[in-house]
């Protein structure tokens, strides 16, 4: 950005708001909503670029200029003028008289006349302001706006989304367009015309052609006084549209004698109260700028609200556990604010290289209110620093930093888990220093969690989006990136202070968003429920592991060997989707229609494609088996025993995830022991490896049909209600109804085809996914989901109303307020819009069930330890949890998960839990 141009005259931004706000509604995803339901994707954009503004320009006074009505003053020079646009998406259409109500609370003036657009306005103010003695800042995405600019008017024009701006100059716009100053932009554009507004210009000149013409001549009048010069077809279009070429420089043209007035010498910018703009913003769940337009004003939320500047310290406490230096400085300042109640960010840091096991230091970073905070020792090693400001160093510095702040503290972190961990190991060979479930879930602030609950349909909440979404400032470069400044501090310090920055407008978003019950209530007690589990871990056999994968080493060189006698080729891979691709389709001639080819240009040989073939071809069908066995093998056969052996428990430690899924349902992750499949003899096989222990036995216990319930309850459809309440055979009922026979009559096949109707209506599928799933014609499978319907009305009318409350809100939400945005609602395309017709549908289910899942567990946990258990919570698996339970407190401990789980929620329908048990994992289930 240029700087602002010196002297004494004042600064003036005028907004095309017509212009911004169509900008804004295509570039922030249409996942925004007031808590009335009204979208608020292109409020919130706007007002994103308006500070921007404001950050970059520090004007004196701003006004927002608005189209309204017909463009009459141009359409009378030109009828079909922008005739060719599509009418405005009602979603933004519904936006423009709430931002200028916004607008009007925040105290900027509205400018607008009947008939006139707001290029003329912008225009009228341009040059009026110029004359007033004011720098003029026109922000507007239309380059026919250049022709506006002088030494005293600059165009701010938006290049690309909403950040990447440019500002026109005189000198910049003759740069643009190769010797067009802004006095021939109307000349340029009549030769060139401008098809977004339908002006004609000439047909056969470009932009070009166009400035090499006015350069040539001087201008447009001299251009077609010298037209029987110009040669060939350019020549012949010139001649034969001279008139066209006038009409379109009259219509590029910006007039300056709009019917408004502004008192440049009086309107300032900011003129609004406080009260005003956090009522205004808070009616409109915007509540995440309400600091940036208080701090404006200084108002007293703005004078904290810089958070951004902890971000940017100068300076931080240093305390060395080798030396001892520095540690009572640093431990005095945090455990003053622990007694005064504030909360306090941590995050750890280490300086080993990416990719290596080791580095020589250990640091946990501390941000507080008013300083940074770091404690240091090397990796390993013991702590011989004295006891300081009451806490206890005796098992290391930062344990005792961090035990004081669990302990006594309020924690606020990016990974809170971590912190636990740093604590309670995951190898639990390594003894803990606390015990996790001390931890309460009252006084930890998890903000990627927060982040994630906020927008769950994103798969990344890292420093950068968190510091633009709630901070709307820029990530500062940290030590060792580009563009850090000499005395920059490491990440882990920024990412402490941008976590305590970020704690008041993500706790105030979830306020405004109803997401703080699901966070507090939710969330967060599982925070120290997870870390407990994945210290437990779970016993795994590496003998027995490395036994199966020989075997399975011997079936898989066989199929292999089949596969290419089959193929006619004993060297190709069959790994490589473009060999196989080529051996199928190619050498084999397997039919391709219907088939599309990757980027690569190759036929796709993807689970779905290979499953179609694989009814009619036997290669296909031993490719399927290869390719499971392989996975198999490779995934956990080869890789879960020597995970094990490195952990000094010989353990298998999985992590949770609690921000992967748009669902809300936990992921696992290296490994990922909730995908090990789980009907096949594979799966089944892989399980028997995992045991109990001596003396103990494995208890698995999970929701019955809890989706289906859940649907009961949610559409109160009576038959629904009365056959999960009279305790009937659930899918038997449905087949009676669905195929008009007596439940005595009720056959395996039919009972199997109600129950994949009744779960594919949980999850959206419409008739051809039905038809696909049990292979029938596509009209069968229609007049079966008919069938349903017709069987259990109530369940259409609930998902009919849940559909057009998710496209209204442009979210769908559990029993408990976990929302899920989906802006597939909202796009053109057929299947992106069924994909989110069907996800509307079955997130209240899905979503509601991992909702109930997670408050079992923190209940479960707390009522193990309080009553003494020594069976340990060791695996959560969709809607079943596991346990390691020693063979007496097999039925206590049964009736006690049961009644917990059975008792998260009372609904219409019971909650069912059903348990069973086995020496090994696949026993048990």
């Amino acid at each position: 950005m240029p700087d602002t141009p010196a002297g004494s005259r004042r600064i003036f931004a005028v907004i095309d708001g017509n212009s911004l706000m169509h900008r804004a509604f295509h570039a922030v995803p249409p996942t925004m909503n007031a808590p009335d339901g009204r979208p608020t994707n292109a409020i919130f954009g706007f007002l994103n670029m308006f500070l921007k503004m404001i950050d970059a320009f520090h004007p004196d006074g701003v006004a927002v200029a608005f189209d309204r009505g017909k463009p009459r003053v141009r359409m009378e020079m030109l009828p079909q003028y922008k005739a060719q646009r599509p009418p405005m998406d009602p979603d933004l259409r519904q936006q423009f008289p709430m931002i200028k109500e916004l607008l009007g609370k925040l105290s900027v003036p509205i400018l607008e006349a009947e008939g006139w657009e707001g290029d003329d306005i912008l225009g009228t103010l341009a040059r009026a302001g110029e004359a007033a003695g004011c720098d003029m800042y026109l922000i507007t995405g239309d380059r026919d706006m250049y022709q506006l600019s002088t030494d005293h008017v600059r165009i701010v024009g938006t290049k690309k989304g909403l950040s990447d701006v440019q500002i026109m100059t005189p000198e910049s716009v003759e740069d643009l367009y190769h010797g067009i100053t802004p006095e021939l932009v109307p000349d340029f554009y009549g030769l060139k015309g401008d098809s977004s507004d339908n002006i004609p210009g000439v047909p056969g000149i470009g932009p070009k052609k166009a400035s090499a013409l006015i350069n040539q001549y001087g201008s447009l009048d001299e251009v077609i006084a010298h037209a029987d010069e110009v040669k060939g077809k350019m020549g012949e279009n010139l001649r034969a549209h001279i008139d066209d070429a006038l009409l379109s420089r009259k219509v590029a043209t910006i007039q300056t004698n709009a019917p408004v007035e502004l008192d440049f010498e009086h309107t300032a910018f900011p003129a609004y109260d406080a009260e005003a703009v956090s009522t205004a913003l808070g009616e409109l769940g915007i509540n995440a700028m309400q600091n940036r337009f208080l701090s404006l004003i200084g108002g007293e939320s703005g004078a904290a609200a810089p958070a951004v500047a902890a971000l940017e310290l100068p300076a931080a406490v240093r305390a060395y556990a080798e030396s001892g230096e520095g540690v009572e400085e640093a431990a005095a300042l945090v455990a003053r604010a622990i007694e005064e109640g504030e909360w306090i960010a941590a995050v750890l840091d280490d300086d080993r290289e990416a990719g290596a096991l080791f580095g020589l230091t250990h640091t946990l970073w501390v941000a507080l209110p008013d300083a940074l905070v770091s404690f240091e020792e090397p990796e390993g090693a013991s702590c011989s620093v004295a006891a300081a400001a009451g806490f206890d160093f005796a098992d290391g510095l930062i344990t005792g930093v961090l035990r004081r702040l669990f302990e006594a503290g309020k924690v606020v972190s990016p990974d809170v888990k971590a912190l636990i961990h740093e604590l309670v190991p995951a190898d639990s060979s390594v003894p803990a220093a606390m015990d996790a479930l001390d931890v309460d879930a009252m006084r930890i602030f998890d903000t990627v969690v927060a982040a994630y609950l906020l927008d769950s349909a994103r798969s990344s909440f890292d420093d950068a989006y968190i510091a633009d979404t709630y901070l709307h400032a820029p990530l500062p470069a940290a030590a060792g990136e580009e563009g850090a400044a000499a005395d920059a501090l490491p990440a882990a310090a920024r990412s402490a202070a941008l976590a305590l920055a970020a704690l008041t407008p993500l706790a105030t978003a979830l306020d405004a968003q109803g997401a703080v019950a699901v966070f507090t209530e939710i969330e967060m007690p599982l925070v120290p429920v997870l870390a407990d589990m994945e210290r437990t871990g779970m016993l795994v056999d590496p003998v027995r592991l490395h036994a199966m994968s020989e075997k399975l080493a011997g079936e898989i060189d066989e199929l292999a060997g089949r596969i290419r006698a089959l193929a006619g080729d004993d060297s190709f891979n069959i790994g490589s989707p473009m060999q196989l691709s080529h051996i199928l389709f190619d050498v084999m001639g397997l039919p391709t229609k219907g088939l599309k080819k990757t980027q690569r240009g190759y036929y796709s040989t993807n689970a779905k494609v290979l499953e179609d073939l694989a009814r009619d071809h036997e290669i296909v069908r031993l490719i399927l088996e290869w390719r499971e066995k392989s996975k198999i093998k490779s995934t956990y056969l080869d890789t879960l025993g020597p995970l094990a052996e490195q952990n000094g428990d010989h353990r298998v430690h999985t992590t949770y995830n609690q921000t992967i899924t748009a669902t809300g349902r936990l992921s696992s992750s290296n490994p990922n022991l909730q995908n090990i499949p789980t009907r096949s003899e594979l799966g089944h096989t892989v399980k028997t490896a995992f045991s109990a222990g001596e003396g103990r036995v494995f208890l698995a216990v999970d929701y019955s049909q809890i989706e289906l319930r859940l649907l009961a309850h949610l559409s109160a459809d009576e038959h629904l209600v009365r056959a999960f309440n009279e305790g009937e055979d659930f899918h038997a009922e449905t087949a009676a109804r669905v195929f008009g026979v007596p439940v005595s009559e009720v056959t395996r096949e039919l009972r199997s085809r109600a129950k994949a109707v009744n779960f594919g209506i949980v999850y959206g599928q419409q008739a051809y996914g039905l038809s696909q799933s049990l292979d029938i014609p596509m009209a069968e499978a229609r007049e079966m989901i008919e069938a349903y319907f017709r069987a259990y009305p109530g369940v259409r009318t609930y998902l009919d109303r849940t559909v057009a409350e998710a496209k209204q809100k442009g979210y769908a939400e559990t029993m408990f307020g976990r929302r899920r945005p989906i802006p597939e609602l909202k796009m053109r395309n057929p299947a992106q819009r069924a994909f989110g017709e069907r996800t509307a549908m079955n997130h209240p289910m899905q979503g509601s069930a991992a909702d109930i899942i997670k408050i079992a567990m923190a209940r479960v946990a707390r009522r193990l330890r309080e009553e003494g258990f020594a069976a340990r919570m060791i695996l959560q698996v969709h809607d079943e949890l596991d346990f390691e339970c020693p063979v007496e407190e097999v039925d206590r401990l049964t009736e006690m998960v049961r009644r917990e789980m059975e008792g998260v929620v009372e609904l219409r329908v019971p909650l069912i839990a059903e348990a069973s048990t086995g020496v090994t994992w696949a026993d048990a289930k």
